[in-house]
């Protein structure tokens, strides 16, 4: 099979905001000869970030408009393009290969795709969590906050699920791959959740298991914290389009964090441990925690709060109450991007890259 597509879509991949670093092994270019067909690839590469309609892509392009719509939509259905179903046409785009491309293959991964990818991200996984702006930000357990705090609304999974409309629910891709490579875990799989500010926007979508209501989302996140998944959304002040919830042993920024690469996340919140109430009964840092953030100390537990995201799961689990969240100081604090595209040019512009092409 002729390589020189497959290069020219890595490229294409690279030069976005969100990089595709090159593998020394090539298996990058495995990774994209899998999911992508030879037609499909030189198509993407025609994509900007800014969406677009078949009909503006085939003035802009040259192509056939009926054709351009029927590739485009075939391309949706398999993960292989972003698109915005809402509105009188579809409006089709570039996704980045994470967070996109990867979190797209959700219905079509298999064993030799989980195995690609895992050696892929062994190689160059510390890329995709530098330079700022963060991918990802936490999203606390609510009612474990100091009073006073005063979230903002972009910090808050109630002010999410309040101002979306539609709710659709997957299985978490992470954890799909960890079972494909043998170490399945045993939190809950169907709690990854994709909202909208659009009714109806999930009706027909071909990339989503099944549409719940708002009541089915509240719940699925309760489950989640129940369970010890930390609520993760994008790293956006506005137009969140999902809520993750993830364990610290399946997500990669949570299992850099882990392992003690610092800042992988925009944490808002940290832990901070009463140690005249604390029986140290080991709950927090040994079942709750799931970055390791909580050291034992004579008689007590201490969070370490230069490893600790804020997400509130040793809080809940308190049952002496000894633990509470405390935002940040002004200075540790660093505010999202206002929404996607805004994003998209503050990592350009961390990187050097221009991006006015795609847009």
């Amino acid at each position: 099979m002729n390589n020189d597509i497959y290069l020219k879509l890595a490229d294409v991949l690279g030069s976005l905001p969100n990089g595709f670093p090159r593998s020394q092994s090539g298996v990058e270019i495995e990774l994209l000869k899998k999911i992508f067909e030879p037609d499909e690839a030189a198509l993407f590469c025609m994509l900007k970030l800014r969406k677009e309609t078949a009909r503006e892509i085939a003035e802009r392009t040259g192509m056939d408009e009926a054709e351009l719509a029927t590739r485009l939509a075939a391309m949706w259905g398999r993960g292989l393009a972003d698109c915005d179903p809402s509105g009188p046409e579809r409006r089709y785009g570039l996704v980045p290969w994470i967070l996109g491309l990867y979190e797209l293959q959700n219905k079509r991964i298999d064993e030799e795709f989980a195995r690609l990818h895992a050696k892929y991200i062994k190689s160059v996984g510390p890329y995709f969590l530098a330079p700022h702006p963060h991918m990802m930000q936490v999203l606390p357990i609510e009612k474990e906050l100091v009073p006073g705090n005063n979230p903002t609304p972009y910090e808050q999974v109630s002010a999410i699920v309040a101002q979306s409309q539609s709710f659709a629910v997957n299985d978490c891709m992470c954890k799909k791959q960890m079972t494909f490579l043998k170490k399945p875990c045993e939190k809950p799989r169907e709690v990854c959740l994709a909202v909208s500010d659009k009714p109806e926007y999930f009706k027909d979508h071909p990339l989503v298991k099944r549409i719940i209501t708002r009541e089915e989302a509240l719940e699925i996140l309760k489950k989640s914290e129940d369970a010890g998944l930390v609520h993760m959304t994008t790293n956006t002040r506005h137009g969140q389009f999902f809520i993750c919830n993830c364990c610290g042993c399946c997500c990669v920024q949570l299992m850099a964090a882990r392992f003690g690469l610092p800042d992988t996340v925009n944490a808002h919140y940290y832990a901070q441990i009463d140690e005249s109430l604390c029986k140290n009964c080991g709950t927090c840092s040994e079942k709750r925690c799931p970055i390791k953030a909580i050291d034992a100390v004579e008689n007590a537990r201490r969070v370490n709060r230069a490893r600790c995201i804020g997400c509130g799961l040793c809080a809940s689990a308190c049952t002496e109450k000894a633990i509470s969240l405390v935002r940040k100081e002004a200075s540790a604090q660093v505010e999202p991007p206002e929404d996607e595209m805004d994003w998209y040019r503050a990592k350009a512009r961390a990187q050097g890259l221009d991006i006015s092409r795609y847009e």
